[in-house]
């Protein structure tokens, strides 16, 4: 009895045992079914892309500048005394010959008026001298006066003479020093800040009493490397179109905006500096309107005047890898494609493609991250960010009048919720009232 009992029980878990393992193989062929209807059914990824373009370029380069004076006038004392007047607007255009500053002349008046009576005392003393040689040696003749005596009227009167031109050189001197106690600008342009105050004392040690500069033309000087220098040097014997190659060069200036006037290259240094590997260019600017001041810094523009035609695409498109860079295509069935590309330098913020794609190739420029080679995927075409505005704009607006919309349809339900709360109310006041 016991025994079959036993029987019965191992019986009914094997039983058990079997269904629960044919349930659990049952649920894992259904949800793997599942998992491969989803993947059937889930759309191809998004993807944004943007076509191989040809564009017109120039080739430029950039290069970090300062703007220079084409004259730099330190205006300095040289005589010594007090400064009078200032004659001058600080900040102000001045032009060449106008009084700047005036120093006290009365000594050097007294030295002038000193020297011209030397002169006057050394030109007497000349015509003796010559009367009395003519007098020695007609005493001579008549041997009436040694040769010794006519040979010192001869000295008498040649000293006499150096001592008179050494008072006429006096007296120019005098009159120099005099003239230079009036400071005048050497130069038109600009000058800056008067350094030193009316009724100091001042002379040639006291250093700089103001400056001037010339503001028109202006200068503009940078370092070129000796790599870009040989390139440059070299595109000039390069005939095109029958000519050299010319260059242009331009400005731009710290807030961003290109200099009106364009320049020319009139200087190059004629050694390359042995701790930087460069070269000192400067180029010329007309200045009339004195935008330009010295010490500004600037970005010079150097680009060939003739264009070519070059393929781009944006620098999102681009990836690397250890085969070099490459770029992820949307072929005609909308299907991923890698493709190796050889690249050039990077213009206005596009690669210049020198091999490996075609004009019209759509590249993807967002979602390379969600994509691999062979897969479709649902190409979109990017839009300028100017678009994107402009659609953020609409989308805004829309997205005001959707909310309205439901605003006025939840009214009008409250308002049909109130009308049925003031019917049901209205029975239970006439009950009150009976």
């Amino acid at each position: 009895m016991i025994l079959c009992n036993t029987t019965r029980y191992s019986t009914a878990a094997v039983k058990c045992t079997t269904q629960a393992a044919l349930l659990t193989i049952s649920l894992l062929l259904l949800s793997s079914c599942g998992e491969q209807q989803a993947e059937k059914a889930a759309p191809p990824p998004g993807v944004l892309v943007q076509a191989v373009s040809q564009k017109e370029i120039s080739d430029s380069v950039k290069f970090l500048g300062r703007t220079t004076a084409i004259n730099d006038v330190s205006v300095r004392a040289r005589v010594q005394g007090y400064l009078l007047e200032r004659n001058f607007e600080e900040g102000g255009d001045i032009s060449k010959g106008d009084l700047l500053f005036k120093i006290d002349p009365e000594s050097y008046e007294a030295a002038l008026a000193a020297a011209k009576g030397s002169v006057a005392e050394y030109q007497a003393a000349l015509v003796r001298a010559e009367k009395d040689l003519v007098r020695y040696k007609e005493l001579g003749k008549k041997a009436f006066a040694s040769q010794q005596d006519v040979d010192k009227a001869e000295s008498d009167k040649l000293q006499a003479a150096a001592q008179l031109q050494s008072a006429k050189a006096r007296v120019e001197e005098a009159e120099i020093d005099l003239e230079h106690t009036s400071i005048k600008s050497p130069i038109n342009g600009r000058i800056g800040r008067a350094i030193v105050s009316v009724g100091n004392l001042v002379d040639a040690s006291t250093g700089e009493l103001a400056r001037v500069v010339e503001l028109n033309p202006i200068y503009a000087t940078f370092n070129v490397s000796e790599k870009v220098m040989l390139n440059i040097q070299q595109n000039k014997k390069v005939k095109q179109k029958g000519g050299p190659r010319k260059f242009e060069v331009k400005l731009e200036l710290p807030n961003g905006s290109i200099y009106e006037h364009p320049g020319v290259i009139d200087f190059s240094d004629n050694t390359v500096n042995r701790r930087t590997g460069a070269i000192v260019v400067r180029a010329r600017f007309d200045n009339p309107d004195e935008l330009l001041v010295p010490g500004i810094n600037v970005l010079m523009l150097l680009s060939m005047e003739e264009k070519e035609d070059v393929l781009v695409v944006p620098q999102a498109s681009v990836q690397e890898d250890q085969a070099g860079k490459f770029v992820l295509l949307v072929d005609q069935d909308n299907k991923v494609e890698i493709r190796q590309v050889k690249l050039g330098r990077q213009y206005a913020g596009d690669w210049i493609v020198k091999d490996g794609l075609q004009p019209g190739d759509k590249v993807i420029t967002e979602g390379v991250q969600k994509v691999r080679a062979g897969m479709e995927v649902a190409p979109k075409q990017a839009v300028s960010p100017f678009a994107n505005e402009q659609g953020s704009k609409q989308g805004i607006a829309q997205g005001n009048t959707d909310e309205q919309q439901p605003a006025k349809e939840s009214n009008k339900v409250d308002g049909k919720e109130r009308e049925g709360k003031e019917q049901k109310s209205q029975p239970q006041e006439s009950e009150s009232q009976e």
